[in-house]
């Protein structure tokens, strides 16, 4: 679906379940995320974040390393519950850190987001504590705007508009 120079994203199906719940069961990975406790539950996970691709065009994607055609995590778009944003989601399964690709996975989500979907702004939150992905989220042009309650605890909330987009 969506292509990058090292990676293909693409919406998640039921063969990524034992993937998804391999990261999911990480602790490094899911430090600042609630771990799967077991694969039914990674598989309902794989459902839901596949649901709203025929109905509203988003979802989270896997993520494949081209050179190796390996599963290397996640990430796509997805509606922030609280708020009706729509926030831009990724998580990289633990080798594959400080490699750039979850960088690279979610720029593309952003144009994604803002030229096919035509959408005003994209957001993101993490965990406070998550240097990792806030500095992904200001490597792809998002800027801190507050922390807030989401997901059932504290997060830093970043955002993106299609005009700050447009210009980087």
């Amino acid at each position: 679906m969506l292509e990058t120079a090292r990676l293909f994203l693409r919406p998640m199906n039921e063969d990524d379940i034992d993937a998804v719940f391999a990261m999911r069961s990480d602790a490094d990975v899911m430090k600042f995320i609630r771990e799967t406790q077991n694969r039914r539950e990674a598989e309902n996970w794989v459902k839901l974040v596949s649901s709203k691709w025929e109905s509203d065009k988003i979802g989270l994607c896997a993520v494949i390393l081209k050179e190796t055609n390996e599963f290397i995590g996640w990430c796509g778009l997805w509606i922030l519950t609280e708020t009706n944003e729509i926030e831009v989601g990724y998580a990289i399964s633990a080798k594959h850190w400080k490699k750039g690709f979850a960088s690279e996975a979610a720029e593309i989500c952003l144009q994604y987001g803002f030229n096919e979907l035509n959408l005003d702004k994209i957001v993101a939150c993490a965990n406070p504590q998550n240097e990792g992905s806030q500095a992904v989220m200001k490597k792809i042009g998002m800027t801190f705007d507050h922390i807030g309650y989401y997901y059932g605890t504290d997060l830093v909330h970043y955002t993106i508009t299609k005009e700050k987009y447009a210009r980087n």
